[in-house]
């Protein structure tokens, strides 16, 4: 009987097993393995950081596709992990094979199919690869070009750092993530599925083979790239993928050493942290970030866009934790701090600036249930200004959530039309699509129009 019999005939993973522990189940594996939370990282496309959550049972143990995938680097019966056997594929599978050119054209070919393996999570991988390879020639495309045909993978956002690909100056990199950074807030979520990859390996390659200053500055736009890809994924409705994408943004951002990308980066995590339910630590890991800024003298206008943006962060954290006085403490702190810009500041790729922080509070005040000061700070918005189709079609959605909790579907109808006109792909993103349904089947007659809107955006039944 070998290592793996006796590991897997063992009472501590039979304990484990019955338990529904899987977290246990991927450490004794990896103890077995004679790997390390690193090393076992490096294989799974993970920080060491989300490893020991992991195996701590904490998010994302729970996402079915991390398990698998654990459980394949690991070798892992899937029955151990709570998974269904995976079938057996009906065709052979692909292989990728990438040639060493600038523009990652790719070529595939057949090769004998393995045992074990899953026709469908292989499709989806493959997908995103091509999609990752076969884009637009680097550097990134003009933008009116549009991938809006393209078939979305999100998977490609993952394995991108694996593909092979030619080392770019920081100059085209720095360019491209603007680009990216541009498309988001056009709310090009198809462009950006297919094109981020295409950006994650380039600066990726051009980090692996850079030193000094260079390699610092790839890390940065880097831990952007991931950064971006994170939000993509949440508006995309992916959590788990987005907080293992917020992860490595951070991880990369701290070998950056830039406190502006750190920040960022943090802020990524925490949206992801509390989208799964743990609110208490995502305002932690907020608020110590923003006070460890250093806010002295004259603080720069980056600082305190960093500063103001983990405050609105936080205190909307603290609104879907019922803390009424700990949101307000914080909204209102970083409103001080959106009062002392010179000008209004990109922090992430977001303006951040007087305007952005009652956007927050119309969110904010939605949350805590008081939906006539949501309404006034919506009121104080002059839409004219708001600098970006993303940000005009938040301002609308917050305050169509706004009437709806003031009983007031028709005001609410409104401003989703509003939204509509400017980025028609936000009221497809389920939690609006769930704001229309409860519209359209809610106690009170629908307003006309919203049954049509409904239908648009796949809300109806």
């Amino acid at each position: 009987m070998d290592a793996a019999d006796l590991l897997w005939t063992s009472a501590a993973i039979h304990a484990a097993v019955a338990r529904d522990d899987p977290g246990t189940v991927i450490r004794l594996a990896r103890r077995a393995a004679d790997l390390n939370q690193t090393a076992l990282g490096r294989l799974c496309g993970y920080s060491a950081s989300t490893i020991s959550r992991i195996e701590r049972g904490q998010p994302p143990v729970h996402d079915i596709d991390v398990r698998r995938r654990i459980a394949t680097a690991l070798a892992i019966p899937p029955q151990y992990l709570g998974l269904a056997p995976a079938p057996k594929p009906k065709t052979p599978p692909l292989r990728v094979v990438h040639p060493p050119r600038p523009d990652l054209a790719v070529k595939v070919e057949q090769i004998p199919a393995v045992e074990g393996d899953d026709p469908v999570r292989r499709r989806d991988l493959l997908t995103g690869l091509t999609a990752t390879a076969a884009v637009s020639t680097w550097p990134w495309p003009a933008a009116g070009a549009s991938s809006a045909n393209a078939e979305v993978t999100l998977d490609a956002l993952l394995t991108a750092a694996s593909v092979d690909a030619q080392p770019a100056p920081t100059v085209e990199l720095t360019r491209a993530l603007t680009a990216a950074q541009t498309a988001f807030t056009k709310c090009r979520y198809n462009d950006l599925a297919v094109r981020l990859p295409q950006l994650i390996a380039v600066t990726t390659a051009s980090q692996n083979t850079a030193t000094g200053t260079q390699r610092d500055n790839a890390a940065t736009v880097l831990a952007g790239a991931y950064q971006l890809a994170s939000e993509l994924c949440i508006k995309l409705n992916d959590d788990a993928l987005g907080w293992v994408l917020a992860d490595r943004a951070m991880t990369v951002a701290q070998v950056s050493g830039r406190a502006d990308s750190i920040a960022s980066s943090t802020r990524t995590v925490a949206i992801a942290m509390r989208r799964a339910g743990h609110q208490d630590a995502a305002i932690d890991l907020l608020t110590r970030a923003a006070h460890g800024l250093d806010l002295r003298h004259r603080p720069p206008d980056g600082a305190l866009a960093a500063y103001g943006s983990l405050l609105c962060t936080a205190a909307y954290s603290s609104a879907q934790r019922g803390n009424h006085a700990q949101a307000v403490e914080l909204i209102d702190e970083a409103a001080e701090a959106a009062e002392r810009l010179t000008t209004p500041h990109l922090s992430a790729g977001v303006a951040f600036s007087p305007t952005n922080v009652n956007i927050y509070k119309i969110a904010i005040f939605t949350a805590l249930g008081d939906s006539a000061t949501a309404l006034r700070h919506a009121s104080s918005v002059q839409p004219g200004v708001l600098p970006t189709p993303e940000r005009h079609a938040r301002f609308c959605i917050d305050t169509a959530r706004a009437w709806e909790r003031h009983s007031r579907p028709d005001r609410a109808h409104q401003a989703l039309r509003a939204a509509e006109r400017h980025a028609p792909q936000e009221l497809r993103r389920p939690s609006v699509r769930d704001l229309i349904s409860s519209l359209l089947y809610g106690p009170t007659p629908a307003p006309p129009g919203l049954r049509e809107l409904a239908t648009r955006v796949g809300a109806a039944r």
